[in-house]
């Protein structure tokens, strides 16, 4: 049996492919975290006090806050930190609805949708005299400083990670700039014009990384690129060869923009969806952790943890849509399943596939975590 490892200890065992004491879990990283109504459910049934101030003062989505007394209550492994960029230039919900890149939202109901598209109607020239951000008058540094001092103070045993810059990948932000149907048009019957979108929307991001790596990027073990949905629940959403030719090259530059920084610097990626066909070019491009590893019909997860595992460390795989909505002896079998699945090995670090949603009961939240802890201790049985 392992011996007993610290958090980062354990964090780093898995993202080097060994078997650490048990798997690490993780919780409040950009693409698995609580929103709002969930965390004010998880503070109340754990008795944790008021809500902290939200960390997106301008409230642009539906998960605005981080707690560490949460993460520590849950026995988590990993602590964030983050630049301020999705915050301060996210959409606004009071006065200016506009975010950083130009894009209107609307809340509607408990969601917030974007109903206007600057660059709908735009020409070559128009988007190439865009008025794109420059992540560099978002960027917080005095939250960014304290929050790192903290780390260091705080959990100094703990792994640290860097939240992604931009809350959207360049296909995603393109489709936000353009419109999602003009966009899939573009990459038809455009097909210049949308690599055009895509290559500035990467500019941005890879600038913001610069900035960001700049200040954090030797204090932490990991680093979050923004997530790109290539998914649906049957296969992808556009060819294999659209993706390759229009996409996979701006994916690249974002994974190498990091590396370039510091080469032994894990990139963890989120794209939900059937995304098997597409899993070897991101392992070819230097991607090191895949998320969510959403559980579909269309996935043959154990055959990919057996074919990648070798390469690629795999972070997620909790069911948010029925497993985690049902009941706690629910949960406890879904951990089990999942580390039984991902975990051998080594390269596993647990947590939910998305955000977790306000019909998740807090009680399921504190059992997941629990399970994850009880059951994850190598060697697996």
């Amino acid at each position: 049996m392992p011996k007993q490892m610290t958090s980062r200890e354990r964090v780093l065992a898995a993202l080097n492919h060994e078997e650490p004491d048990r798997v690490p879990l993780a919780l409040w990283g950009s693409y698995y975290t609580l929103n709002d109504g969930t965390y004010f459910n998880v503070l109340k049934h754990l008795d944790l006090g008021e809500p902290l101030p939200p960390f997106r003062r301008n409230m642009p989505r539906n998960s605005n806050y981080y707690d560490d007394r949460v993460l520590d209550r849950l026995g988590t492994d990993v602590r964030y930190v983050w630049s301020g960029f999705t915050d301060l230039g996210g959409a606004r919900m009071d006065g200016d609805r506009f975010d950083a890149w130009g894009v209107q939202w609307e809340r509607r109901g408990p969601n917030i949708t974007s109903t206007s598209f600057p660059l709908a109607d735009a020409s070559f020239d128009e988007i190439e005299n865009y008025r794109w951000p420059d992540p560099e008058q978002y960027f917080d540094f005095e939250l960014i400083n304290n929050r790192l001092a903290m780390m260091e103070r705080d959990y100094p045993t703990h792994a640290i990670a860097a939240r992604a810059v931009n809350s959207y990948g360049p296909f995603e932000q393109a489709s936000e700039l353009r419109g999602r149907e003009n966009f899939f048009m573009d990459t038809a019957m455009q097909p210049e014009l949308a690599q055009l979108l895509i290559d500035r929307c990467t500019d941005v991001i890879i600038r913001g990384q610069e900035i960001y790596l700049h200040k954090v990027g030797q204090a932490i073990d990991f680093f979050e690129i923004p997530g790109d949905d290539y998914g649906a629940n049957k296969t992808l959403m556009f060819s294999p060869d659209t993706f390759r030719t229009l996409i996979k090259p701006a994916l690249a530059r974002i994974v190498r923009s990091v590396k370039a920084y510091r080469p032994d610097l894990p990139v963890v990626f989120h794209t939900d969806g059937a995304i098997s066909e597409i899993i070897p070019d991101f392992i070819e491009i230097g991607i090191d952790v895949l998320n969510p590893l959403e559980p579909l019909p269309a996935t043959d997860w154990p055959a990919i943890k057996a074919q990648y595992g070798d390469k690629l460390c795999f972070m997620g795989g909790i069911d948010i849509r029925t497993a985690m909505t049902g009941s706690v002896e629910g949960v406890i079998e879904e951990v089990r399943k999942r580390i039984s699945m991902f975990g051998p090995g080594g390269g596993y670090i647990m947590t939910s596939t998305n955000h977790l949603q306000i019909d998740v009961p807090p009680e399921n939240i504190v059992a997941l975590f629990d399970a994850g802890r009880q059951y994850g201790h190598y060697p697996l049985t």
